[in-house]
């Protein structure tokens, strides 16, 4: 009974501090005013300025989402590689600038085509729409990494965006986009992954970065919210936890 006080208490804590988050965040997401002010993450800052310049080059912009799809253990990732195509694709669409998007999983593949779909219809552009914009290159990281390359090497192509679940193979995009002299960005999970694009780019998110992106890039009240709740939240998990350990440590 010694300890199981402390955990019933942890416990209720825990649920009472997600209810309150989540108020807070419902809150945040309908009132007006100023959007919540978030962390900076640099490796994103500065996408307007890439997509102003390819504009101004009438190139494209390569968005490679890597090998993960919806139904393995990359899940969680893959979503959030999408999600950083969302918050580009209505800016690249009032910049006339092209998405193209690389997908190593054929379940990604509908999702990206209907997110640049929509940005069109929304601007009133369903008719410069091209579905072949959305590219599945191969289902195996080594062949989807070096098909993706290619498409890196293509003239056509101003900046390389590398987002979502990738391993060592990464280095074959880097070294493409290397070899052309682009500008290079990246938000990685994994060791790999973050130790081949190191050399290639010094904008590089790493790790839990890669789940904020996708907000910051859109800047949408409701997206910066949810980050913000996050923040909160790991702050309160912390907290919770030093709290724990000291009860059960004076109980004990």
């Amino acid at each position: 009974m010694s300890t199981l006080g402390p955990r019933l208490w942890t416990i209720l804590l825990l649920l009472l501090s997600i209810v309150v988050l989540l108020i807070v965040q419902l809150v945040l997401r309908r009132r007006k005013g100023p959007a919540p002010e978030i962390r900076p993450l640099a490796a994103f800052q500065d996408l307007r300025d890439e997509l102003a310049q390819a504009a101004e080059s009438g190139r494209a912009i390569h968005v490679a989402l890597g090998s993960g799809g919806l139904t393995g253990e990359d899940a969680g990732v893959s979503l959030a590689a999408l999600r950083v195509v969302d918050g580009l694709v209505d800016n690249a669409v009032s910049y006339r600038v092209p998405l193209i998007v690389s997908v190593g999983d054929p379940t990604l593949l509908p999702l990206a085509q209907d997110a640049l779909r929509r940005a069109y219809e929304r601007r009133g552009l369903a008719e410069l729409y091209n579905p072949g914009w959305v590219r599945f290159v191969a289902p195996s990281p080594l062949a989807y990494a070096a098909g993706a390359a290619i498409i890196t090497a293509d003239p056509a192509v101003a900046t390389n965006i590398v987002a979502g679940s990738f391993g060592a193979e990464a280095t074959l995009l880097a070294d493409a986009g290397i070899r052309r002299e682009l500008a290079q960005v990246a938000a990685v999970t994994t060791p790999g992954a973050a130790g081949a694009l190191y050399a290639a780019t010094d904008r590089l998110a790493v790790g839990e970065e890669l789940f904020a992106a996708g907000a910051l890039i859109s800047s949408e009240r409701r997206y910066l919210a949810g980050l913000f709740t996050q923040d909160v939240l790991r702050v309160v998990l912390v907290v919770a936890i030093l709290v724990s350990a000291v009860v059960a440590l004076v109980s004990g």
